[in-house]
């Protein structure tokens, strides 16, 4: 793997195979799951940033705060599309 001090000489692409990597080692090393899987990705940067512990499975809660568990919903695009049952895919 590169190290952070060669990063700045990379092409776009090894940029990117470099960060997914790294991001697939840590998300292992964590046991937080397949980053890439739905969007577990979200999850963890949103439990991280509002300070919440980071569920260990990828079905069930996302999260889990000082009030138990978490469960976020997020979309890429402007406007929420469909409706939560309260069932895991």
């Amino acid at each position: 793997m590169t190290s952070k001090k060669n990063e700045s000489n990379m092409t776009p692409t090894q940029k990117y195979k470099f960060l997914f990597e790294s991001l697939y080692k840590l998300c292992e090393e964590m046991k937080w799951g397949d980053p890439m899987s739905y969007a577990r990705s979200r999850e963890i940067l949103i439990a991280g940033t509002l300070g919440h512990k980071i569920a260990n499975t990828l079905s069930g809660a996302d999260a889990i705060d000082e009030d138990g568990e978490c469960e976020y919903k997020s979309t890429i695009s402007t406007s929420i599309n469909g409706s939560y049952n309260g069932i895991s895919v």
